[in-house]
């Protein structure tokens, strides 16, 4: 166990297995730990510790590398004491009632390499294709015109990757100059079917994780097909507005009592009830702050809220600050998610995408979906 502290903050814990039964430890199995970090303040480091984790992320390259929570560690003389600890607390009814709580899956499905090899290969054909590194980083290769597509956990509610990039619509108010064509489209080149777009939907989040060494991409000339210059003179040729989702009375009530979320609005727009214009992307490093209405509409709850504990730790590179909320701060923001997420499964709030899919004849921009 290792640890990095910032004043009185614990700040990384990095946890690395070994089995000294099986020769010198080499410690090439790490997990790092993202909840749970100030559980570390009092042990020292290099020590042999048990930790009750809940595993994020795994990749397998060489030795195994996650990501976890941990909600409890004791330290032990070694790894023989731990094991007797181990036992121990496995017969102990005060432990065991402690844990019933946590889910676990009823059955897992075993990974077949060769299947998982197979996709990532198709993906990232068709990634190659369509030119997304164009305008983003994937797998550590490529420029920084739009966002980065690396992260740790799992990122996106159920479908909602494949329903974005079947047809994208602007979650970004003030940015100004640049938005992510329609792939599907019959003018696209290339255009990709809905099967296709399946392919790279399950393709983005297993290399988002994994952040493959880039050597690989050399070959793929990226910089003499950079789209930003292009795609920024056909946005601004046919400039896209905005449309604010209507959120009723209800939600202003709830974002009323629910006032942490407020905090946010200083970078974030929120629907109508705080719209946000258009800014020239010099002039501001907050223009790739998305509508907060629609950001909860797309992420996945715990992902939502884990990103606002360390922007950074779960997106590389992230322009979001950590904010350092207190626990009621986090617990206030997570009720104002939960609700959000229910007014919109229940149709009560109904979020408005602004696609651009440059249909050719049609001289500019659809109207808004809703």
């Amino acid at each position: 166990e290792t640890k990095q502290l910032a004043g009185d903050r614990v700040t990384w814990v990095t946890l690395a297995y070994g089995d000294h039964r099986q020769g010198p430890l080499e410690c090439s199995n790490v997990i790092d730990v993202f909840q749970g970090k100030e559980l570390f303040r009092e042990i020292p480091e290099k020590s042999w510790v048990l930790v009750d984790y809940e595993l994020q992320s795994i990749v397998i390259d060489g030795g195994f590398a996650g990501d976890a929570d941990v909600s409890k560690v004791r330290s032990c003389a070694g790894p023989d004491a731990c094991g007797t600890l181990s036992q121990a607390l496995n017969s102990d009814p005060a432990e065991l009632a402690r844990r019933k709580p946590v889910e676990h899956p009823v059955t897992t499905r075993k990974a077949d390499q060769d299947e998982l090899a197979a996709q990532l290969e198709m993906g990232r054909g068709l990634v190659k294709a369509g030119r997304c590194r164009g305008c983003h980083n994937i797998e550590g290769f490529g420029p920084d015109h739009a966002p980065n597509l690396t992260w740790k956990r799992y990122k996106y509610e159920p479908g909602w990757l494949q329903t974005f990039l079947a047809q994208p619509y602007r979650m970004r108010p003030m940015l100004s100059d640049l938005m992510m064509l329609n792939f599907t489209s019959p003018n696209a080149v290339p255009s990709l079917s809905r099967a296709e777009i399946g392919v790279v939907a399950a393709y983005l989040p297993q290399v988002a994780w994994a952040k493959t060494p880039a050597d690989r991409f050399r070959g793929e000339p990226w910089q003499s097909y950079d789209c930003f210059p292009c795609h920024t003179r056909l946005y601004q040729q046919q400039p896209l507005t905005f449309v604010p989702t209507s959120i009723g009375e209800q939600v202003r009530d709830l974002v009323a009592v629910h006032g942490t979320v407020q905090i946010c609005f200083s970078c974030h727009a929120f629907g109508d009830l705080h719209p946000k214009e258009p800014k020239p992307r010099i002039a501001s490093p907050y223009v790739f702050a998305p509508d907060l209405l629609l950001t909860m509409e797309k992420l996945e709850i715990n992902y939502l809220i884990n990103f606002v504990h360390d922007p950074t730790y779960l997106q590389p590179g992230a322009a979001m600050p950590r904010l350092d909320f207190n626990d009621q701060q986090f617990e206030d923001l997570r009720e104002l998610v939960v609700r959000i997420k229910e007014l919109m499964a229940a149709g009560e709030i109904v979020p408005v995408h602004t696609p651009y899919p440059m249909q050719k004849g049609r001289g500019g921009p659809v109207s808004a979906l809703q």
